[in-house]
């Protein structure tokens, strides 16, 4: 415990000049945008870091380093098989302990067709993911338990990159983290995350984080009375401004071939013709890129500028329906705008905006002609961010393709790769965004990873209080 508030003194050198120490207590009140519910990106991501340990952690220098795994592993048979080796003693909140055996069982759970996650993309490299998928095996064949806390991965095909998918969320150990989720009256009451003794990094700081959901007037005005310690929306809240988060949601717009029809190179010229660094700039609140292929700037530095070209008016089909998701932030703006854009290149667009479970149903059944899809992006290397958009989008198949074609590809063989990739898969990259992120003054301890998520179990406030030393 003492080795942690040294390193976290480090991180806050002008406090511990002065001789202030990371204090344990209180409540972190954290506000989230009004409206989020579960399957909200903010709110998952939030929810999930507190009560989740990482098998891989991502430290503020943009490193790998270990979490609930004790190392990071190394590539073995030319990037097709990895050793894992679990922190001896972990264990979840209750104390039961997660071992070799757990881990196994929870890749093959990720890919369960009784239970079908939105993670599944992060098991699919794994030798044996289609039969789990398909329902003909209950474990993957890729996955060989040697110990109690050691496990073989064998993918089906060379991905130097795994060690960045071990630190995703999707991977990380459920139920391990630094706090707990209470439980909650009503999905509009704010989320109460305890603190978790047991985690194995040890105490976090703070005895409780709590999630409120909050709009823009109301969260400048909690932070600026003291209601609040730390606000992430797209626009700022005023208090004390840091970096935004870097642009990692992706924004793309989906192509329906076969609905389409003879008018699917109309529709997909006209998207091309948008002028992405206009969406960006003006219809987009938060921080925003232009999204000149399907991996945004912030993982794929020296993409070429989306710059538009001029659509020639064509014959397109009869009607084009845009399906845009109500819940996710700035579609509706996006979707109106590219609307107008449309029938400027000959297309006539109807703009369907509908509920978060509607418009899932539909994209998963196709009926959509045209789908504007945004994805927040976990893995920061192309192959797995591409991977994880397109099985957002065209499903497991289309992701492992995703993956296998962009493995240990960067710069202009990755860009090359992936607008490749999104032509083939009738995509049509936009916009890449993030947040920003407004503390109070009590706040200590808030350092983003180049992920965009922070450890809540790092957070301290300045009147927190005694506790262990």
């Amino acid at each position: 415990m003492r080795a942690r508030i040294l390193a976290l003194a480090a991180l806050v050198p002008a406090l511990a000049a002065a001789g202030v120490r990371p204090g344990y207590g209180g409540t972190v009140r954290i506000g989230v945008p009004a409206g989020a519910q579960p399957g909200d990106p903010t709110l998952d991501a939030l929810a999930q870091r507190a009560v989740s340990a990482p098998l891989l952690e991502i430290d503020s220098r943009g490193q790998l380093v270990p979490g609930a795994l004790a190392e990071v592993p190394a590539a073995e048979a030319g990037g097709r098989a990895f050793r894992l080796r679990l922190r001896p003693g972990l264990a979840d909140a209750t104390g039961r302990p997660f071992g070799a055996a757990e881990l196994s069982e929870r890749l093959a759970t990720l890919l369960s067709r009784d239970t079908p996650s939105p993670h599944a993309w992060v098991a699919l490299p794994i030798l044996g993911a289609d039969a789990v998928l398909e329902g003909r095996a209950p474990l993957l064949a890729g996955v060989q338990v040697l110990s109690a806390s050691e496990l073989l991965l064998t993918l089906a095909f060379p991905l130097p990159e795994l060690p960045w998918l071990l630190a995703t969320l999707p991977l990380a150990v459920p139920n391990a983290g630094p706090f707990l989720a209470a439980s909650r009256r009503s999905p509009s009451d704010p989320l109460l995350l305890r603190a978790n003794e047991h985690h194995h990094r040890g105490r976090p700081f703070a005895d409780a984080v709590e999630l409120r959901q909050v709009d823009a007037r109301g969260a400048a005005r909690q932070l600026a009375q003291g209601g609040l310690d730390l606000v992430l929306r797209p626009d700022a809240a005023g208090g004390r401004p840091r970096p935004a988060s870097p642009p990692l949601t992706a924004t793309v717009a989906v192509l329906h071939r076969a609905r389409l029809g003879a008018g699917a190179e109309a529709v997909r010229r006209a998207l091309g013709s948008l002028d992405r660094s206009e969406l960006a700039r003006r219809f987009v609140r938060g921080p925003a890129e232009p999204l000149a292929t399907l991996v945004p700037p912030a993982i794929l530095p020296g993409a070429p500028a989306a710059a538009p070209h001029a659509a020639t008016p064509a014959v397109g089909p009869a009607r084009v329906a845009l399906l845009a998701d109500a819940a996710a932030p700035d579609q509706r703006p996006l979707a109106e705008r590219i609307q107008v854009k449309l029938f400027d290149a000959g297309v006539r667009a109807t703009v369907e905006l509908v509920d978060h479970a509607r418009y899932a149903q539909r994209l998963a059944s196709g009926e959509y002609d045209v789908a504007l899809l945004s994805v927040s992006v976990a893995g920061l290397r192309p192959a797995l961010a591409a991977g994880q958009i397109v099985f957002a989008a065209r499903g497991p198949a289309a992701a492992r393709r995703a993956m296998a074609e962009l493995a240990g590809l960067s710069g202009e063989a990755a860009v090359a790769a992936a607008d490749r990739l999104a032509r083939d898969l009738d995509l049509a990259p936009l916009v890449a965004s993030g947040l920003r992120a407004s503390l109070g003054p009590a706040l200590q301890g808030f350092t983003p990873r180049p992920d965009g998520t922070f450890d809540p179990g790092e957070l301290w406030l300045l009147s927190g209080g005694g506790g262990p030393p």
